[in-house]
This record gives C-alpha cells, sequence and structure tokens, in this order.
C-alpha cells in the first residue's frame, strides 16, 4: 500500500476542510477522516534525533530567569532568550523541558512579561513543522517531547489569548486549526509517564489544545466539527494503550464541545453508532493491538459517561447501549 507523505496528507485535510465548511459532506466525514488516517499511518524505523544541548548554556540561563521571578527583579526576557527556551523544549531532561521551560513560561504569562509581540513569535515558532511533525513518522522516538509539549504550550497560548490578549489573528487561527489537524492525523505516540524523563502526554495535551479551540468564539462550527471528527477517527484506530489519563482528559474536551452546540451531538452520536457497527466483528481476529483498541475505547466511553456535562442524549445512547461495556 502506497502511504502518503506529509504534503499529500496536508492537502487532503484541506479540501476535507473546505467540503465541510461548504456543508458538502457532515455525516460522512468520520468515513472521510479516517480514509486520510489509513492513508497515512506511517512506521519507519527511528533516524537520529537531533536533541538539544543541555551543556549550551540552557541550565544557566533556566536558573537565571527563575532567580529574577523569585526574586521580583525579572522585568523583561529578550527575544533571544525566549526563542531559546523554546528551541530546548524537546529536551528528554524533566528539569529543562517540563519543569523548568514550561514552569518557567506560565510564570512569564502571569506576572505579565511577555509582550504580545513576543507572543505570537513564540506562537508561531511552535505552530511550525519543525516543531510539531518532527519524525513523526517513525517508530516511537524522543522527538515527541517536543511535538507534544509543543502542542501544550500553544494550548496555553490560546487560553491567554482569550483571555484578553487577542495576539492571535485571523491567519494564525486558521494554521492553527490546520497544524493541529494535521497532528492528530499522524501522532502514534500513546506513551504517558517515562521512568526517567517525565511526562510525554501527546494525546492528554491533544485534549488540553482541543479544549481551548472549542472555546474559541471566532472559529466556526465547521472547524471545531473537523477537529472532534479527526480525533475520534484518530482515537477509534489506536493500537497501544492510553492508560495514563488521557481518555478522562479526551472525554472531557468532548463533553465541553458537544455542550457548545447540537450539531456536535448529532455529529457524535453518528461516529458513536458508526463505531460499534465497525467492532462488532472485530474480534474474530484477536490481536494484541486489537484489545489496546477495545480498552481504549472502554475507558473513553466510560470516561464520557460519568463526565456531569455530557449531554443527555449521548448519555442515553451509551447507557440504553451499554456501549461503554466490553
Amino acid at each position: 500500500m502506497n502511504m502518503d507523505s506529509i504534503s499529500t496528507t496536508r492537502t487532503k485535510l484541506t479540501e476535507l476542510r473546505s467540503n465541510l465548511q461548504i456543508g458538502k459532506i457532515f455525516s460522512s466525514l468520520g468515513k472521510s477522516a479516517g480514509q486520510i488516517i489509513d492513508a497515512s499511518s506511517h512506521d519507519f524505523p527511528v533516524s537520529e534525533v537531533e536533541l538539544p544541548d543541555e551543556n549550551d548554556g540552557i541550565q544557566e540561563l533556566l536558573a537565571r530567569l527563575k532567580s529574577g521571578m523569585r526574586e521580583g527583579s525579572l522585568t523583561e526576557v529578550t527575544d533571544h532568550e525566549l526563542l531559546e527556551l523554546v528551541s530546548h523544549l524537546g529536551s528528554p531532561n524533566i528539569n529543562i523541558r517540563d519543569k523548568g521551560i514550561f514552569y518557567l513560561f506560565n510564570d512569564l504569562v502571569q506576572h505579565q512579561i511577555l509582550s504580545k509581540e513576543q507572543m505570537t513569535l513564540v506562537f508561531d515558532e511552535l505552530i511550525s513543522d519543525e516543531m510539531l511533525l518532527s519524525h513523526i513518522f517513525e517508530e516511537q522516538n524522543d522527538a515527541a517531547y517536543q511535538r507534544s509539549f509543543s502542542v501544550m504550550l500553544l494550548s496555553t497560548l490560546i487560553y491567554i489569548d482569550r483571555a484578553g490578549f487577542q495576539f492571535i489573528d485571523s491567519e494564525r487561527r486558521n494554521k492553527l486549526v490546520d497544524q493541529i489537524a494535521l497532528y492528530i492525523v499522524l501522532e502514534n505516540d500513546t506513551r504517558g509517564y517515562n521512568g526517567s524523563n517525565g511526562w510525554i502526554h501527546a494525546y492528554t495535551h491533544i485534549g488540553n489544545i482541543l479544549d481551548e479551540i472549542s472555546s474559541d468564539t471566532e472559529l466556526i462550527r465547521a472547524d471545531k466539527l473537523l477537529l472532534m471528527g479527526i480525533l475520534i477517527e484518530k482515537y477509534r484506530r489506536i493500537r497501544t494503550p492510553l492508560i495514563f489519563g488521557e481518555p478522562s482528559r479526551l472525554a472531557t474536551y468532548l463533553a465541553d464541545q458537544l455542550q457548545e452546540d447540537d450539531l456536535y451531538v448529532q455529529y457524535a452520536l453518528i461516529a458513536l453508532r458508526e463505531w460499534r457497527r465497525a467492532i462488532a466483528g472485530v474480534r474474530v481476529r484477536e490481536t494484541e493491538g486489537m484489545w489496546h483498541a477495545m480498552f481504549n475505547r472502554q475507558r473513553l466511553l466510560q470516561a464520557m459517561l460519568l463526565n456531569p456535562n455530557t449531554p443527555k442524549d449521548v448519555v442515553d445512547y451509551l447507557e440504553d447501549t451499554n456501549d461503554f461495556m466490553m
């Protein structure tokens, strides 16, 4: 089977988005999205991942900025320093990536040290192919830290924009939808916590960013529906375990999105019924991956059922069909 490149997958998603926006498709969204996902499921051997250098001054920079924050003497961060932080977001070292850069960035935002121009600078860097798609066609690899935490930091920026800073213009918002749709289609790394390097958590971070996007009043319903449809179809196809809270986080996003408009509820019921039909005969082909997919599904549907924000029509469907049971 010929597999699609990133550029081909992007072109297909652009066409899918356009067709959804003009009302050409609705109930067939899942089928169309699934075909795109199936054609792009690469799993190549890992090529060499170029990791950030921990000895290039990043630890000293983090220490200096954190010290300035504690003392209240830090009033600005240069663009160069900011990009240096972003360039190390892919570090496997939890003290640099997670407890370092991510925590510090949130502090910088909370204390309003970054300008709108600087947040735009970071947004543009994070949304790039180089940050979001590095080594994404390959087997589990260390580039997943950069991909996942780029998504996590983007979700923070979207929240900041909506909170009143308003630095994400329509062109960037449009690119955000395209890039996140493409990222979800391609991301296959479902690892949660790594004993040596901490959280990877790509699918939790996907839940975070989709939840922020669902609250964006500037986006049309078709774009939000596109992302929801792609997520459901991708989730259906995952054959590795999601056991570090990802189903619960994604169920929270889905419940929040479904609350926004009955259109999303209508589509969710179509997708859930199709998912149920698709697994009817799957057990005749028992594999480890099949069972991971079955239990991933069970965890997601149970989390949706337990979420108080899940609309009544969806809860009734799940209870009437016992669709959350194995």
